[in-house]
């Protein structure tokens, strides 16, 4: 598994914090690699948990998730240089990852 470490101003790390699962939280605070799929998916799933459950559309969802569509991008360019929408556009289908790979991710102060 390859590893890739990415580091985050404190606004960026803040949001990413608030977006994973509390188990990915926590290995976030204790700097331990996060597995890829799973970090990708976290953040996924809250980008479209105002549509999932029943309270917006995926329009405005898009629209009013500006800030973490862009940290999604960044964090996703990493992975794919080329490709920095390849997650994004999963939002809204299942989500699929074929790589198997990790994140260091460290606060740049």
């Amino acid at each position: 598994m390859k590893t890739y470490q990415v580091s985050l101003n404190g606004r960026q790390y803040s949001m990413l914090e608030k977006m994973l699962c509390s188990f990915r939280a926590s290995q976030l605070a204790k700097n331990q690699c996060i597995n890829g799929y799973e970090l990708f998916s976290d953040m996924i799933d809250d980008i479209s948990s105002p549509v999932t459950d029943g309270w917006s559309t995926y329009e405005i969802v898009l629209k009013e998730s500006v800030d973490k569509l862009t940290l999604l991008r960044f964090i996703t360019k990493v992975v794919f240089p080329k490709d920095e929408d390849y997650f994004v556009r999963q939002i809204g289908k299942n989500f699929q990852c074929e790589k198997d790979f990790g994140f260091q991710i460290s606060l740049n102060f």
